[in-house]
């Protein structure tokens, strides 16, 4: 299995939201986010990850084929004292369970130097379980943190669990 990640071109913007659409789809288990009368999740500010210069988006790779997408987020969209967030995370069902996600992570990681900040909807233990396991497989050291927070859009307060790490 070949894994790779590589930056989403403004050219790639249909199949980057798309995706999106998907992603949204499976976090709505957690936020209880309704689509609208189109059928379509908001996108809101989405396309600024194609805009802005300080905010990384890539395409996750499976054996050349588009696997899922990783946001990485840099200054002023991250919170003080923090360089870098890996702020979104999606992979599509076909690829789950084996080492795609993981593989795809850990060169994130490698890219990134400073203050690391990763969350998680703390009601969506696979996503936690799987930062966790990430955390142990490279041996990271962070500092956890809870928070109720509001999303943006969305009904209620929701837990967030966040990891900062150094790197």
């Amino acid at each position: 299995m070949d894994v790779r990640i590589a930056p989403i071109l403004p050219s790639q913007s249909s199949l980057f939201f798309n995706l999106f659409q998907l992603y949204l789809h499976d976090l709505s288990a957690f936020t209880g986010e309704e689509p609208g009368e189109d059928g379509r999740f908001d996108l809101a500010n989405t396309s600024l990850y194609l805009e802005r210069e300080e905010l990384h988006p890539y395409f996750i790779y499976c054996s050349g084929k588009v696997a899922g997408f990783i946001l990485v987020c840099a200054p002023p969209f991250v919170p003080e004292e923090i360089d870098f967030t890996v702020q979104e995370m999606f992979v599509l069902h076909k690829y789950r369970g084996g080492k795609t996600a993981e593989t795809a992570v850990f060169e994130i990681l490698r890219r990134l130097k400073g203050q690391i900040w990763v969350e998680q909807l703390q009601n969506n233990t696979v996503a936690v379980t799987f930062w966790k396991k990430i955390d142990r497989k490279q041996g990271i050291s962070f500092v956890e943190t809870i928070e109720r927070v509001e999303i943006e859009g969305l009904p209620g307060f929701h837990e967030v669990l966040a990891q900062t790490f150094s790197l």
